[in-house]
């Protein structure tokens, strides 16, 4: 398993391991960590690593077990082909974790802009994933691979954008679909640059 996807899954199954064995612990690295977007004319609590930390470390907050295992699971599914692409190495691992973490800042980015503009708390590492998904498809079939595995995993999003408008679903839709966009964008570009195999 390729080192950057250890560290990203430990680092998950950590911190909701101290949510539930220390909880004062837990509550700090939630309310620094989890991405809040107020109603409007409600201002954001302020949050003890700033406003823009949470853009990154959303992806360690999640609500539940079932919430937990999905990412997780995609997360070594799709990020042990997308690892291995990149390589064990330093500078591998360095281009792995450059890419997840620019599609979860994207995606937690398009989440606050397309929201609906009721009150939102977002976590969880399904903006990362969603870009591996696409990285898992270019790295399996280029772009035609990509587009098997990304634009099913878009159209499921918009599916849930709009069924949400009639049967509220507490799921970042848009995040989702940002982090895939910034995947099929950002992943030939990171493996030229980070890539330890020749291609």
């Amino acid at each position: 398993m390729p080192p950057a996807v250890l560290i990203l899954a430990t680092g998950i199954l950590l911190v909701a391991g101290a949510e539930y064995l220390l909880p004062d612990v837990g509550r700090w690295i939630f309310s620094a960590s989890v991405l809040i977007e107020p109603g409007p004319g409600q201002l954001v609590p302020q949050q003890p690593l700033g406003p823009y930390a949470p853009y990154l470390l959303h992806v360690f907050i999640h609500f539940g077990f079932l919430h937990i295992a999905m990412n997780v699971a995609i997360l070594i599914s799709a990020g042990r082909s997308v690892g291995m692409a990149f390589g064990t190495g330093v500078k591998g691992s360095a281009g792995f974790l450059i890419l997840f973490f620019a599609c979860s800042v994207i995606g937690a980015v398009a989440q606050i802009l397309l929201h609906s503009g009721e009150p939102m708390v977002m976590g969880g590492a399904s903006t990362g994933v969603s870009g591996l998904i696409a990285a898992a498809g270019w790295v399996m079939g280029g772009w035609r691979g990509m587009a098997r595995l990304a634009l099913p995993w878009i159209g499921l999003n918009i599916i849930l954008a709009f069924a949400g408008m009639a049967f509220p679903v507490p799921l970042a839709w848009a995040g989702h679909i940002g982090g895939t966009v910034a995947g099929i964008i950002l992943t030939p570009i990171a493996l030229g640059l980070f890539s330890e195999r020749e291609f």
